[in-house]
């Protein structure tokens, strides 16, 4: 079911759907705000996309446990700047997935994060697995996370192409995610310049994996947030719709 949501600065859009082959959908979002709207200038809007590890005991346990945790860490426990508070939230929701999902037992629990703090004028980006996030201007795209996976890193030593990564028979394997053991090392970008007009997108690889970027590109930039949510996924399900498969989209509001 599609979710959005606006304020004065961003267009705020989620939608997640089963795909075509798997029984369940075990990715999870969520778009959350502060409950004080004086404190929205001060901690941002926090939007995270979580992916659940096929083949892990409880992915989708796992997926829903990281967006629940991190948002209730960061809002509410955490303390410091922003960026201090995002990185708290992962240190501590990873714990508690490897404790309470996993039993302290390492490689039973596991999914993909990827959350992003909206401020009017940037964003912060967190994530720690192959959940992509990319922002779009005007017609350009630029993917602003790295991939945590064997083909990610097959692709930074130029062995593998965009394209050809997208079909390796080892695509779906993870080198870093959430609730695998006791720690977990989570790349940051701590700000992101958005400018009006601007879109940022946060995806699994449900999407990624059945849609070229860009195709991609091609939709966001062609259509506003509500109808480009929904038309990511009917072309991923189109390719084959092999995964689930979930967008978050945040465009920025043209003053």
């Amino acid at each position: 079911m599609m979710n959005s949501q606006t304020n004065k600065d961003f267009i705020i859009v989620a939608d997640t759907d089963r795909g075509l082959v798997r029984e369940k959908n075990e990715d999870y979002y969520g778009i959350f705000e502060p409950e004080k709207s004086e404190l929205i200038e001060r901690l941002g809007v926090l939007v995270i996309v979580s992916d659940g590890m096929g083949g892990h005991f409880s992915g989708a346990e796992a997926s829903r446990a990281s967006v629940e945790l991190i948002s209730e860490i960061y809002f509410d426990r955490a303390e410091g700047e922003p960026l201090e508070r995002l990185k708290t939230a992962f240190d501590l929701a990873n714990d508690c997935i490897f404790d309470d999902i996993g039993n302290g037992v390492e490689g039973m629990a596991g999914t993909t994060c990827t959350a992003a703090l909206l401020f009017p004028e940037f964003a912060v980006v967190a994530h720690a697995g192959d959940s992509r996030a990319y922002l779009f201007r005007r017609d350009e795209v630029e993917q602003l996370t790295v991939d945590h996976s064997v083909v990610g890193e097959m692709m930074r030593k130029g062995v593998l192409t965009k394209e050809e990564a997208r079909t390796h028979p080892h695509r779906n394997v993870i080198t870093r995610a959430m609730g695998l053991k006791k720690g977990v090392e989570v790349d940051v970008i701590e700000s992101v310049p958005l400018w009006p007009g601007d879109t940022l997108l946060l995806c699994s690889d449900g999407l990624t994996s059945m849609v070229s970027e860009e195709e991609i590109r091609k939709i966001v930039a062609a259509l506003p947030p509500e109808e480009a949510s929904q038309a990511l996924i009917i072309k991923a399900k189109k390719e084959g719709g092999n995964d689930n498969i979930t967008v978050v989209l945040a465009r920025k509001r043209d003053r």
